[in-house]
């Protein structure tokens, strides 16, 4: 390579002279094909960062909410006025010249559940009856995908545990699906009470790897790939995959906030209405505390969004969170022109609240109940922290403490108790200070695989929450709980316009007894809905793509790495906003414009 000499300042203007001389004598350019070059150019920009870098997607259905959204429209509960979305399900032309109808085509309107207080009567039914109910629905989420990073690959970019990715239903090889990852290549997965469990390969004996790579045996939905005894050594290298904090946020769900009590009225004709309510544990009525002789209350007080506790002997008094089950209801789903399933009892719980500590000396307790196990998380004003565990029982085992600087009146604490794929921690202040570890908690699969369907004896949550010594104030109560990947579906068995399955009513792939195996080559991927009583994902699929049949080498319930398409990273169009009742909604909703966990 030759080295150039530097200009001088001489020959440098001398140059600027002569390219300002060719540029005056130079014929004018066509503006029209300038303008024509420019648009071409952009298109073709466009077209490479489309195909290989970013793309638009519209999310159809609501597989993955309360997350992402399909076709949905929002509604103000009108008992406890908490928002919330609803998912609308669009007519069908069914083959044969059927036709099944929508939400929005019940000639009566329908009816939505609350998701904070269960509420479903007036206010809450006969929508879109009248011109003054109309409901004009939002569009599904529009988000953009990654897809480079898939290409690259690698640890750092590749496809990983937890993402929410886009990818071509292995069923027709044409539609675009969007579901959270769950399942990884090389290993064997296997959903169990709501959680989901997994064992690498290279720790699996190779008679269950065998017995695993072959499907099962057709028109016999009680054969199982496993012998019993297969299935209790598996059980043996089964490990919890607890989700990563940042899939964690979009994965917690309302149970009952406590910023909308619902309001206190007559419901006689509404029978499955059973609002959470916090009761203290001496009193039959919501929010009643005992009173003095001097006439000041005393206890505790729920009556308000803001709980208040007034010290009352020195005993320990207690609120209980009384009302529905902790289950798995998703108000998108509970809409009265459609179906709702069975509900599960869902035992990964999260109680979090603001603690305004008062200017005395005592504690608060937490507890939380998954079935037989109980936990504690004591806070003394001091700092001191502790958390015990115990089985409902007198005997308490503490099993870990701590300190932190001492409450101070008026300064206000954020707190966080949960129990969450068998593990229970204690945040303060968004840091974390408690925790189990796993020779402490740990889930007993034999157990859990005994009944898989019955989960009621090992799930049921309580919620409490204790005081004594000082008097003290919490805001922003709330309760949420965790998804729980269902178990108990079967595959279907087809239809007249469709090809005949040949394992109808055999177990889901990859749930209780029917473990999955995902194959390192070619490399495979399981992937779920958020939404899980409502999304048809890797566990029920069994038709197949024709050029996936023609490789040889599918397996039921995997995404094949080559359909994967890319992570989901951003809703950029949410459900807009709308100038006023019934006009379309045009303006954008930066509120909802968010990052996609």
């Amino acid at each position: 390579m030759t080295a150039t000499a530097p200009q001088t300042d001489a020959q440098a203007a001398g140059n600027d002279r002569a390219l300002a001389a060719a540029s005056s004598s130079a014929p004018p350019r066509d503006g029209i094909r300038d303008t024509i070059e420019s648009i071409v150019v952009a298109f073709i920009l466009a077209f490479v960062f489309r195909a290989f870098v970013v793309e638009a997607f519209v999310i159809p259905t609501g597989s993955m909410a309360p997350g992402l959204y399909g076709l949905h429209a929002q509604h103000r509960c009108e008992m406890c006025k908490y928002p919330f979305v609803y998912g609308i399900r669009e007519a069908l032309q069914l083959p044969g010249g059927y036709r099944q109808d929508g939400t929005l085509d019940a000639p009566l309107g329908f009816g939505v559940r609350c998701p904070n207080c269960s509420w479903a009567g007036a206010g809450n039914n006969q929508l879109n009856r009248t011109p003054q109910t109309r409901v004009v629905p939002d569009a599904g989420d529009r988000i953009l995908v990654h897809k480079w990073a898939y290409d690259i690959g690698g640890p750092l970019l590749g496809p990983k545990r937890w993402d929410v990715v886009v990818f071509k239903d292995p069923q027709d090889g044409d539609t675009n699906y969007i579901k959270r990852m769950l399942g990884l290549p090389g290993e064997v997965l296997e959903i169990i009470n709501g959680d989901l469990y997994t064992a690498p390969i290279s720790k699996v004996p190779k008679d269950i790897i065998d017995a695993l790579s072959q499907p099962p045996p057709k028109g016999n939905p009680s054969a199982r790939r496993l012998t019993p005894a297969q299935e209790k050594v598996l059980t043996q290298q089964l490990r919890i995959q607890r989700k990563t904090p940042v899939a964690q946020k979009s994965l917690w769900m309302i149970h009952y906030d406590h910023d909308y009590p619902p309001a206190a009225k007559a419901v006689p004709n509404e029978p499955m209405f059973d609002p959470p309510m916090w009761v203290p544990e001496t009193s039959g009525s919501p929010g009643e505390s005992s009173t003095a002789e001097s006439g000041a209350k005393k206890g505790w007080d729920a009556g308000t969004p803001i709980v208040r506790f007034v010290p009352e002997g020195k005993e320990t008094k207690w609120l209980r969170l009384t009302g529905r089950r902790i289950q798995d209801h998703y108000a998108y789903n509970d809409v009265s022109a459609g179906s709702v399933p069975t509900q599960h009892d869902v035992g990964d719980v999260k109680l979090s609240f603001v603690l305004w500590p008062g200017p005395t000396e005592g504690e608060l307790a937490l507890s939380l109940a998954r079935g037989p196990d109980e936990f504690r998380a004591i806070l003394h004003t001091d700092g001191t922290l502790i958390l015990d565990r115990s089985d409902k029982g007198p005997v308490r085992i503490e099993l870990s403490r701590a300190k932190i600087e001492p409450l101070r009146p008026g300064q206000p604490v954020v707190v966080e108790f949960e129990n969450l794929d068998y593990r229970v921690a204690l945040r303060i202040n968004d840091r974390e200070v408690l925790a189990t570890t796993d020779q402490q908690y740990a889930p007993d699969l034999d157990r859990l695989l005994e009944r898989p369907y019955q989960d009621g004896r090992y799930n049921r949550a309580e919620v409490r929450i204790g005081a004594r010594g000082t008097p003290l104030e919490i805001r922003h109560l709330v309760v949420h709980r965790d998804v729980f990947y269902r178990s108990d579906f079967t595959l279907d068995g087809g239809g007249p316009s469709r090809q005949r399955n040949e394992y109808a009513q055999y177990p889901a792939w990859g749930t209780a007894n029917n473990p999955i195996l995902l194959r390192e080559d070619p490399r495979e991927y399981f992937c779920c809905g958020d939404n899980s009583p409502q999304s048809k994902d890797s566990r029920l699929w069994w038709e197949v793509a024709p050029f996936l049949v023609e490789r040889g080498n599918y397996s039921y319930g995997t995404v094949p790495e080559d359909q994967l398409i890319g992570r989901a990273f951003f809703v950029y169009w949410p459900g807009g906003l709308r100038i006023s009742d019934g006009s379309p909604p045009i303006i954008p909703n930066f509120g909802r414009m968010r990052i996609i966990r």
